[in-house]
């Protein structure tokens, strides 16, 4: 049977979410399929709605794989929790129609980035946002968020996932077209002394939130204006990119699908 889970994890010792060479670090992909293949007593692929970076946390991740129907969802998700490394855990799991695929069947994907102004720094947040020494103009960057909204070639803050050394070097390169469904900065309502940088669009960029983010530190910071920031948008061009933000600010908080596909 086909079966989603929606799972959770704090990435700060993972190299990503996608299986990788051993001496590069582990991965969640990696954690998730040893624990799958002890309860299924034979190897199983996951495939994920989004492979997060080295350092990138989740709260809504999505995967899918498929086992024997020999367990239900909620066994499943029990014996999992049992056997994952803390730092990871499945928060639901549903059985799911065969040809759900967790990547290809999402419509969008949603982010949170956390922005911490302090200047001495805070050792029990630090591993979940990103500490700035001196306040941001939030309003600034709120109106330079707005001009995210629709569909743009954002190629300046990120490439495509499916270009590799082999595409590039044949002078192949994929389409670095989005459309960015919301994106808003807002000081945070929970936590004092935070802005909140959310963005959701129908898929993302490698690389391509974390660049957002810090060019929009940059309009906070006053080094850029709002007029400046969208000739960067418009310009499509990776030369102009700024470098990406620290990964401990961002988390991957949710994944949506067509209606019915998958309810929790």
């Amino acid at each position: 049977m086909n079966l989603a889970a929606l799972v959770e994890y704090d990435g700060t010792r993972f190299a990503g979410f996608q299986r990788q060479s051993a001496a590069r670090g582990p991965t969640v992909q990696g954690a998730l399929e040893a624990a799958i293949a002890r309860v299924a007593g034979e190897a199983v692929s996951v495939e994920a709605a989004g492979r997060t970076d080295r350092g990138v946390h989740a709260t809504g991740q999505v995967v899918n794989f498929h086992v024997p129907p020999r367990h239900d969802a909620a066994t499943w998700q029990r014996a999992l929790n049992a056997l994952l490394p803390s730092d990871v855990a499945v928060a639901a799991a549903r059985e799911v129609a065969d040809d759900f695929r967790a990547r290809w069947s999402a419509v969008s994907r949603g982010y949170r980035y956390r922005i911490l102004y302090q200047p001495v720094r805070a050792p029990l947040r630090e591993r979940y946002v990103w500490r700035v020494p001196r306040p941001l103009n939030v309003s600034a960057m709120a109106a330079a968020a707005e001009l995210l909204l629709g569909e743009h070639d954002f190629a300046t803050f990120g490439s495509s996932p499916r270009d590799t050394r082999a595409s590039r070097a044949a002078g192949i390169h994929r389409s670095t077209v989005r459309t960015m469904l919301a994106a808003r900065v807002i000081d945070s309502t929970e936590a004092a002394g935070e802005i909140v940088c959310e963005l959701t669009a129908n898929a993302f960029l490698t690389g391509m939130v974390r660049r957002l983010v810090r060019t929009l530190a940059q309009v906070g910071e006053g080094r850029l204006s709002v007029a400046e920031f969208a000739e960067r948008l418009a310009a499509a061009d990776a030369a102009r990119a700024a470098p990406a933000a620290p990964a401990c600010g961002l988390c991957l908080v949710r994944v949506e699908y067509p209606p019915g596909a998958l309810v929790w």
